[in-house]
């Protein structure tokens, strides 16, 4: 499931930053260039790509929802908001797309409410 990948992400990326730290410190009291460690844009990219796979998954639930396809539409709207908080967490905030699919998943989600 999807939920599952970017659980494995965020380990990934939490021991990956983990291990850049003590490096840095390592490197730092033996007086060895340790600058260069910051330069990692593979961080960056691995959670650009966890905001396209939330945007898309928040997509992907907000059609269901419009389409009347799901028999658990609470459940699936939670599950939605629950791993979109997960990816913002991850990822440091949304981009614009997300915030706009975030958006719409609320606004069916308010709907569903009313009625």
């Amino acid at each position: 499931m999807i939920k599952h990948q970017i659980y494995r992400l965020e380990r990934s990326v939490n021991n990956t930053e983990r291990t850049r730290e003590s490096m840095i410190k390592r490197y730092r009291d033996l007086q060895i260039p340790w600058e260069w460690l910051l330069n990692t844009g593979l961080i960056g990219q691995m959670k650009l790509s966890s905001l396209r796979l939330a945007k898309d998954y928040l997509k992907r639930i907000t059609k269901e929802l419009q389409l009347n396809e799901c028999s658990g539409e609470e459940n699936l709207l939670l599950q939605g908001a629950r791993f979109a908080y997960r990816v913002h967490q991850f990822a440091g905030g949304f981009d614009a797309e997300t915030t706009h699919a975030f958006q719409e998943l609320k606004k069916i989600g308010m709907g569903s409410l009313k009625q």
